[in-house]
């Protein structure tokens, strides 16, 4: 849940939990010459959790203490890493404390979302390593959102009903269901039978959606919104111990190949049904700045098998008398691809395995278990990986994930390139917008040359409600993103 502010139906932050959001140069955010800051909240009053007791700020000094433990994986993620201290002024006023500058300070929403210190304080400090493990994250969850836990059948569905303390007041709808389902046939026809009312988790694309329109031609009894917010890529392995060959992680003009050789016109306009965009770099076409950003980047990856085979003759790797590729030592050419399952996966795969295997590379996929597969060893994977990501800023080398961060750091596949690292430290450490728009050129030049992923497309993803549902609104934010305000929503 957001912590300070959420968006309005133009996408525009909003406060939340506190009165108003901290403003630049003012006495609620101030930085000093050496780029420390200084921001303040002030809370609402009479905020409550969903079992009565007030939120305070020191509910919000004690998550910071939680969340700066560096075994539950999130103290070097962005923004939170750049906080000092959290300080609870009096019980309503927030101080937070910036080592360096960071561009959302005055939106600290991921980063910090606050914690029932009146529950969680003391098992915290009885046994941090039992925390995570705690019934509290998942039977006996306690938060501030507009509707409170009632039941949960972990794996199936929880309920929760109204919460009358809500900081919006009791929204205006009293009961909610929330189902867990993989399959999105299954979602469909839950869907058509009038089973379920919503889906929006990113699970229904291309064809899903124009299945529903079909259906609900006549009889008007549901609605299908379409957006491009979600990236695909596919993600290289970038530690040599770990990749097959090993020049894919060494060697940029191995992975520009492989770009070269993938069809991504048709990846798109197959895997989303015609609904989609193919991703030429990684900001969204839809950034008021992405003409300034595909001027700064000279690497581009049209399907062109003939490029492809330049740059592997180049990295020392070479034709076999039947056609197929051997590595510089000899070896066949055997490239693995990963996905973790699901229609859009297969097809994917399907399309990428083709492109490679004609251009003469022993391609295979695999498919990971989602609920079985660690995060270690989808860390491990030998090739590349068919995931999203918004921008290369995840590719900063103290995101890399390893054992030390239980293999959760934002950059999986620990990427390294010193140059990058800089323009995203300026990027995430400047506060002026055309600063950070120069930043954010950089970083998307030397990832589209050092290529840690391909991008490939941005997903036509199906947001889908029964008709008589009123006042889902698909809110497009400055990264892109679904604003839901579900509070608001009404039957009719």
């Amino acid at each position: 849940m957001r912590s300070w502010f959420t968006n309005d139906i133009q996408g525009v932050p909003q406060p939340f939990l506190a009165d108003a959001l901290p403003q630049l140069d003012t006495d609620t955010w101030r930085v000093a010459s050496d780029g420390k800051m200084e921001t303040y909240y002030r809370l609402r009053p009479d905020l409550t959790w969903h079992d009565g007791q007030a939120l305070t700020a020191e509910d919000f000094v004690f998550a910071h203490q939680v969340y700066a433990t560096p075994e539950f994986g999130v103290a070097e993620s962005a923004g939170f890493r750049s906080i000092e201290e959290v300080r609870a002024v009096d019980r309503r006023t927030i101080l937070i404390r910036w080592k360096e500058r960071y561009f959302e300070a005055g939106q600290v929403a991921v980063e910090l979302p606050p914690l029932p210190r009146h529950i969680l304080q003391r098992p915290y400090q009885e046994s941090p390593g039992t925390f995570i493990g705690l019934p509290y994250w998942t039977l006996d969850y306690v938060g501030l959102g507009p509707w409170k836990l009632e039941r949960r059948e972990p794996g199936a569905f929880f309920e929760a009903s109204a919460f009358d303390g809500f900081v919006f007041g009791r929204p205006r709808i009293d009961r909610v269901r929330v189902m867990y389902q993989i399959d999105p046939n299954v979602v469909v026809a839950t869907m058509l039978a009038g089973e379920a009312h919503l889906t929006d988790s990113a699970l229904l694309h291309g064809d899903d959606g124009m299945t529903l329109e079909r259906a609900w031609t006549d009889s008007k009894a549901g609605v299908v919104q379409w957006t491009t917010d979600i990236g695909k890529v596919q993600e290289f392995q970038g530690r040599p111990e770990f990749a097959v060959p090993t020049q894919i992680a060494t060697d940029a003009r191995v992975r520009q190949a492989l770009a070269f050789a993938i069809d991504r016109v048709t990846l798109a306009e197959i895997c989303t049904a015609g609904k989609g965009l193919l991703r030429e770099i990684y900001s969204h076409p839809n950034a008021d700045y992405y003409e300034s950003l595909l001027r700064a980047v000279p690497h581009r990856y049209p399907y062109d098998p003939r490029r492809a085979e330049q740059l592997l003759l180049q990295a020392g790797f070479a034709r076999g008398g039947d056609g197929g590729w051997r590595t510089p030592t000899g070896e066949r050419f055997t490239f693995a691809q990963y996905g973790l399952g699901g229609t859009t996966d297969e097809k994917d795969s399907a399309i990428i395995i083709e492109s490679l295997s004609r251009f003469g590379i022993d391609a295979t996929s695999h498919v990971f278990a989602t609920a079985r597969s660690s995060q270690e060893e989808r860390a491990k994977i030998s090739g590349m990986l068919n995931g999203s990501n918004p921008l290369p800023d995840r590719y900063h080398s103290r995101n890399a994930a390893g054992p030390e961060n239980r293999w959760t750091g934002a950059n999986r596949y620990g990427f390294v390139y010193p140059e990058l690292d800089g323009y995203i430290e300026g990027y995430l450490n400047t506060v002026d917008r055309s600063e950070r728009i120069r930043n954010l050129a950089q970083m998307e030049r030397i990832a589209m040359e050092q290529m840690p992923a391909i991008p490939t497309y941005y997903h036509a993803v199906v947001i889908a409600h029964a008709a008589s549902l009123k006042g889902v609104a698909r809110n497009l934010l400055r990264e892109g993103g679904i604003e839901r305000m579900m509070w608001t929503w009404e039957w009719q």
